[in-house]
């Protein structure tokens, strides 16, 4: 089949949503349709006097030539004239639900490099073959409405806005582009595998044709519930406008008569929302299990439940949802002055470039909170199950100081004999849903 690259004025068009962000980056991992995408909006990009993007790519350390290719593309980018870097997931055996880890972890690395780096929105080259091979899988499996509206064109990862400009491209295309432009690439065997999902449906897709289930008309239908999807968005968004309350120190809570007398998709949303957000999901909640959870609500209105990384507690009319803490503990992380960071996929932390050493970023813990009730003379001002979840810094002289939230002293209230005002460092929760 012959196809044609995409023109300047198609570039422009796709790409004009991208303006609206100081710096971009971009998913590049080696194939035609990433290198494609990374040669398109570096060229836009020059066009319209913007930034260079930032080339990004994750070497999953999963085959033997993956630090190759990564390196090949760190080559392509040098030529187009943008900055790379190559990610490396460090992980251990990888057996059972492979290629889910395995993106899980390369959105992770992206948004953290991105949080570091203060780039607001990353692209990726998800295409229309990938729209029409997503819509198929999600139907095999049963899903609802939002499984079907297959991927958006725009989307968040732990506070890093995803946008997807070439969906409605189909992979002939941008493989002509990337082949017109003298890039080289790398095909990814895993793509073709029948062994994955993915893979299996490549292999079944010229049958699908034959039965005039082309890519086109599937990505189409996606299209079309897509614009269901939005509008009961904005239902939930009302809801949770009207009926709930969030807090800066990462939980919230929701009118439980409300919740359960909503329509029940209304309600499901709210409910898978507040669950994604407050637990920092790298991926929503199964339908089914949020659907389980909505309907033990009304059946037993005052048992605690735990889903999605959350601890959730019907008390007093309302409902809260608060970060579960396991035995396994939350993430620590190091943050030097002037620096940036992720943390626990939830909260955005920035350690001011006038303090004079690293910090240690954990969980403020049982052992955290005795330390500022006890020994600082503060009160706490948050439910203390919220307050576990919360990050806190440790210097290396051991002294534990609590970023500013936004909220003042928050999540405890003053006196503080020997911790208030110490560390400059600002946290902020990212309140998106995955």
């Amino acid at each position: 089949m012959n196809a044609t690259p995409l023109s300047e004025i198609e570039t422009d068009a796709l790409l004009a949503p991208l303006a609206r962000y100081p710096r971009v980056a971009v998913a590049v991992s080696g194939g035609p349709d990433s290198l494609a995408l990374l040669h398109l909006i570096a060229a836009w990009a020059r066009r319209h006097g913007l930034p260079a993007p930032h080339a990004l790519t994750v070497d999953h350390d999963l085959r033997s030539r993956s630090r190759t290719e990564a390196e090949m593309v760190e080559r392509v980018a040098d030529r187009l004239g943008v900055p790379h870097a190559i990610l490396t997931w460090r992980h251990g055996a990888v057996d059972a639900g492979l290629q889910a880890r395995a993106r899980a972890a390369r959105y992770d690395l992206m948004a953290a490099y991105c949080t570091a780096h203060g780039i607001p929105a990353l692209a990726t080259a998800h295409h229309l073959d990938d729209q029409a091979e997503t819509f198929l899988m999600r139907l095999k499996r049963g899903s609802g409405l939002d499984g079907l509206a297959a991927i958006p064109e725009e989307g968040r990862w732990a506070g890093l806005t995803l946008l997807r400009p070439l969906l409605d491209i189909p992979k002939v295309r941008l493989v002509a582009t990337a082949e017109a432009a003298g890039l080289p690439f790398v095909a990814d065997p895993s793509n073709d595998d029948a062994r994955f999902e993915r893979g299996h449906l490549r292999g079944a897709m010229a049958a699908l044709a034959e039965l005039g289930l082309e890519p086109g008309a599937i990505a189409l239908s996606a299209r079309r519930l897509r614009r269901a999807r939005a509008a009961l968005e904005a239902s939930a968004d009302a809801f949770l406008g009207k009926h709930g309350e969030r807090s800066a120190a990462g939980y919230a809570s929701v009118r439980l008569p409300d919740l359960l007398a909503a329509p029940q998709e209304v309600g499901l949303r709210t409910l898978a929302r507040l669950i994604g957000t407050v637990g920092g999901l790298s991926e929503p909640v199964r339908l089914s299990k949020v659907e389980a959870l909505y309907d033990a609500l009304g059946t037993e209105p005052g048992k605690v439940q735990t889903l999605g990384r959350c601890r959730i507690v019907p008390s007093q009319g309302r409902l809260s949802v608060f970060r579960e803490v396991r035995r396994t503990g939350l993430p620590r992380a190091e943050l030097r002055p002037g620096e940036r960071t992720l943390w626990d996929n939830r909260f955005r932390l920035e350690l001011g470039a006038r303090e004079t050493e690293p910090v240690t970023v954990r969980a403020l813990g049982e052992d955290g909170i005795e330390t500022f009730t006890k020994d600082g003379g503060a009160i706490l001002a948050v439910p203390r199950v919220a307050a576990w979840a919360l990050p806190v810094c440790r210097r290396s002289d051991g002294q534990l100081y609590l970023p500013d939230f936004g909220q003042g002293a928050l999540p405890f209230e003053a006196p503080f004999s020997r911790h208030e005002g110490r560390l400059d460092c600002r946290a902020t929760f990212l309140w998106e849903g995955p």
